[in-house]
């Protein structure tokens, strides 16, 4: 909680997390109960209390009182539990209360009240700003609904082998409105052998190192807004005199089919299998840019990127067979059912915003999903009531910049270790990617 202008503001995220820290509290403390419990049943007890009775009660009473009633340790789980339970409920109130998009809803009422009149007068522009209002409402409602996706795809996704997917946090194989496989897109949009070669247009920091983890997400969200498909391959020689390499991969730019893989195909594919056209593509770009075999790198990628980072980091002809991948940062990517090469140390930060429903489409919430590696997730809540605006590369990249004096050890730990990648002389190069080599 902090105070902004007068006001109060709530971090509901951080409340959200306290509770879940409550729970897993009070697992552990059920646990310990029933272990305690258990010394209760030892033989040697009974065997002394032929010699001594009166001493063996008191060791029974003393095992019952630490791990059952009425203050015992199981007493104790059960009140924790009962307080998170109770914390996750006033949260989940007091946000839907307060993030509700109200002023969006006024509007579009407002617009639709004096409909009528004004359509007389000027139709082309009255339906304009209905679609225009509309629009903006529904968006802000994408966002307002987006911490709450998972148990809303459980609740009511029409697909039952969606719903027992999302309910079990199994990764996503079927589409949640009728249940067909993912798989079957590559059949309809087959992934090809994928293309790269080096674009005409080049970055403003070309040859210049990063400096910092949201200064290459900056990069990204530039190379997002370039004419042309692309990804980047930095060749850095850090003070150790050692070239490490830094692959920048930009998100989905087509919603629907494109020559390139930055193509909703192409980020479904990424979500399904682990080798697409944009997965050949880093490997192309890599062999371009000189980069010897077992040669450290990090991959950052910003939405489908990210996907595509941790397909490669968990291909093991890739990682540890072409380079190895020591680092992985992801921004605004559904990988929570994804991993690393296991054995590969592969370190992997991911950033979600909950209010971004891109994060959630792989139905999986990252605070249960099963952990491989190191890896560290950060999770923050920022609605700006869009659904571009919670998701874009330029959002991430500012909270990124807003984590580099972040007290946090973890966050302080990957940092530190990705610092050769962001500091020391460094090659440039951006390559156009395609699905296959142009006519």
């Amino acid at each position: 909680m902090s105070t902004a202008g007068g006001a109060v503001v709530v971090d509901y995220e951080e409340l959200r997390r306290m509770s879940r820290v409550w729970r897993e509290t009070a697992e552990s403390l059920a646990k310990q109960a029933l272990s305690v419990a258990s010394i209760a049943t030892e033989r040697c007890i009974f065997t002394n209390a032929i010699f001594d009775p009166a001493g063996a009660a008191r060791v029974e009473t003393s095992i019952l009182a630490a791990s059952a009633i009425p203050h015992g340790l199981a007493a104790l789980a059960t009140r924790i539990a009962a307080d998170g339970l109770a914390l996750e409920g006033v949260v989940l109130k007091e946000q839907l209360v307060d993030d509700f998009p109200a002023r969006q809803l006024w509007s579009l009422e407002a617009a639709m009240s004096t409909a009528t009149v004004r359509f007389a007068f000027a139709p082309g522009q009255t339906l304009h700003d209905l679609e225009s209002r509309g629009a903006g409402f529904a968006g802000a409602m994408v966002g307002y609904l987006s911490p709450f996706t998972e148990p809303l795809l459980e609740a009511f996704a029409p697909s039952a082998s969606f719903k027992v997917d999302a309910a079990l946090h199994r990764p996503v194989v079927v589409d949640p409105i009728l249940g067909a496989p993912l798989a079957l897109v590559s059949r309809v949009a087959p992934e090809r052998s994928g293309y790269v070669s080096v674009s005409k247009y080049r970055p403003l920091w070309g040859g210049t190192a990063s400096g910092s983890i949201g200064g290459v997400m900056h990069r990204i969200s530039a190379l997002e807004g370039f004419p042309e498909a692309s990804l980047a391959v930095e060749a850095v020689t850090s003070a150790d005199g050692v070239v490490r390499y830094v692959v920048e991969l930009p998100g989905i730019r087509h919603l629907g089919a494109a020559a390139d893989p930055q193509d909703l195909s192409g980020a479904v594919n990424a979500m399904e299998a682990r080798t697409t056209a944009y997965t050949r593509c880093v490997s192309e770009a890599l062999d371009a840019a000189g980069a010897p075999e077992g040669a450290q790198v990090m991959l950052v990628g910003h939405s489908q990127g990210g996907i595509v980072a941790m397909d490669l980091a968990g291909d093991p002809a890739f990682n540890g067979g072409r380079v190895r991948v020591t680092d992985v940062l992801a921004a605004g990517s559904p990988i929570s059912a994804k991993h690393v090469v296991a054995g590969s140390g592969t370190a992997v930060f991911s950033v979600e915003n909950v209010a971004d429903v891109v994060t959630h489409l792989d139905g999986v919430d990252s605070a249960s999903a099963p952990e491989a590696g190191a890896r560290l997730t950060y999770q923050f809540a920022e609605d700006q009531q869009g659904i571009g605006a919670n998701h874009s590369a330029t959002l991430y990249a500012n909270k990124l910049d807003a984590l580099a004096d972040s007290p946090n050890p973890l966050v302080r730990d990957f940092t530190a270790q990705v610092a050769p990648y962001l500091t020391g002389r460094t090659t440039t190069t951006v390559y156009t990617i395609s699905d296959a080599v142009p006519r």
